[in-house]
């Protein structure tokens, strides 16, 4: 069914369902229950299904308009800026189903609400605590706790639009702009989740970055990315506490992946993938892509890929993200606009565009260190 007939439909159904309820129960119930009719048409957001409305969409196409239009001024996270739009809390929450659908991060990592707060990571091996006789007071067990501090940086994505193309935007407009919104989040989210503080400008320390978590250094000989074999994996595997093996997953760059997995031993290969099928998962998003010992491969484009392939070089992890990773976001997402903007040197106001900057605070951090471990290549 098209969209605008299928909102044509939508409005019908919720205008005539207003008025029936209204005589019979009045009008505040009649509000409710409409209302109750629109949330019942959201989809399950964790199969990665669509989850926003075509009104919600709407309301977001019209804001833009009127945003171009110089007609909006809405809320602002500074002051004494101008011609802002704080996004709708449907929306933010829409572009980051579509990050937690089109990146690892985003899906994996434990969440948290922050404005610079601190947590306590654990650096010990395992927490046992200790029994307490009747007449004998505890014992402190928490001397391995230390801190993660969440301390939120600023993330933006910068997109051009032409004013002709915002005059006339519609619902696909819509869902393309938190498309490309959403992918260049959880790219960056995946990039600081995995390799973090390895790179210039990057304001996070990620999993290959840490200094607290574990580096496997392959057997000697096995200098090259597609020396990793069962037996770096097993070792992998064993580094992990039992408690973090139920999540856990290996994660190459796509063009390791695509040399390891084709690795032979006489006519057979070492990683024969008999049991993938088991490991995919319903709905869309990110879907393993192989299969280790039992546990599940995915790809990433952040990690290093086999051209950078190298003695005494980390290329790969094994870990539970959910354990070993955590996101902090702090406040909603915004959007500023400028139609004298230069972005990668086009200037928008030669080109008759209108610059949308969405911007997102957020923070990554290492949660639990011996929840991953990190693929090294041998030094000869």
């Amino acid at each position: 069914m098209p969209d605008e007939l299928k909102r044509e439909l939508f409005d019908h159904v919720d205008a005539s369902i207003k008025q029936n309820i209204s005589e019979l129960a009045g009008p505040v119930l009649a509000e409710k229950v409409a209302e109750m009719v629109k949330a019942a048409r959201s989809a399950d957001v964790v199969e990665g299904r669509e989850s926003l409305s075509a009104e919600a969409k709407n309301l977001l196409v019209e804001d833009i308009k009127r945003i171009a239009a110089g007609e909006k001024a809405a809320y602002l996270t500074v002051n004494d800026q101008t011609g802002g739009y704080l996004v709708p809390v449907e929306v933010h929450n829409e572009i980051l189903r579509i990050a937690a659908v089109t990146g690892i991060v985003a899906r994996d990592a434990r969440r948290f609400g922050i404005s610079d707060v601190e947590i306590p990571i654990y650096t010990g091996a395992v927490m046992q605590g200790s029994y307490v006789g009747e007449d004998s007071a505890g014992t402190e067990s928490q001397e391995d706790l230390g801190v993660a501090k969440l301390v939120s940086a600023e993330w933006m994505n910068i997109v051009r639009l032409s004013n002709k193309l915002i005059k006339k935007a519609n619902v696909n407009v819509a869902e393309w702009l938190m498309a490309i919104v959403a992918e260049g989040l959880s790219y960056k989210l995946d990039r600081e989740g995995f390799v973090g503080g390895t790179y210039a400008g990057s304001p996070f320390v990620g999993i290959l970055g840490s200094d607290d978590v574990s580096v496997q250094t392959m057997l000697s000989g096995k200098d090259a990315f597609d020396d990793f074999d069962l037996e770096e994996a097993s070792i992998a595997i064993g580094a992990l506490p039992e408690a973090a093996l139920g999540d856990a997953a290996f994660y190459f760059n796509r063009t390791v992946w695509a040399r390891i997995r084709i690795k032979k031993s006489g006519d057979n290969y070492v990683f024969g993938q008999s049991n993938l099928a088991s490991l995919k998962k319903d709905g869309n998003g990110l879907q393993a892509v192989g299969e280790i010992l039992g546990f599940p491969v995915y790809t990433t484009d952040v990690l290093p890929t086999f051209s950078s392939s190298a003695a005494s070089t980390k290329f790969g992890v094994f870990g539970n993200l959910k354990m070993g990773l955590g996101i902090g976001e702090d406040g909603p997402m915004s959007v500023l606009r400028s139609e004298n903007a230069v972005v990668n040197g086009v200037s928008t106001f030669e080109r008759n565009q209108t610059a949308m900057r969405f911007t997102h605070n957020h923070a990554v951090t290492i949660l639990l260190p011996d929840a991953s471990v990190v693929l090294k290549t041998a030094a000869n």
